[in-house]
């Protein structure tokens, strides 16, 4: 249902064009994470909820999948309108 979507993160991730911003940067840190961990999330995860985010006005996306180490990870993100893949935030799932 949503693999447009997700078709359309992986080809921005490819091509480096995945934004993580400083409060994303934050959580991905605590968690002890990497932005190949993220991109590695995206390009081999599947999505699995789309949330309204009220505040922007647009749909969000739940992109489960593993880090380089095999931790499993949840990656909010979002097409970017700069071409990109915004993340908005990452949990690790116990």
């Amino acid at each position: 249902m949503f693999q447009p979507v997700l078709n359309e993160m992986r080809r921005r991730v490819r091509l480096d064009r995945l934004t993580i911003p400083i409060h994303a940067r934050e959580a991905m840190f605590d968690d002890g994470l990497i932005t190949d961990d993220i991109a590695s999330a995206i390009l081999c995860g599947k999505i699995v909820e789309r949330q309204w985010d009220v505040k922007w006005n647009e749909w969000k996306y739940i992109i489960e999948g593993q880090a380089l180490d095999g931790r499993w990870l949840e990656v909010v993100a979002k097409l970017g309108f700069n071409d990109d893949t915004l993340m908005i935030t990452v949990y690790q799932l116990d």
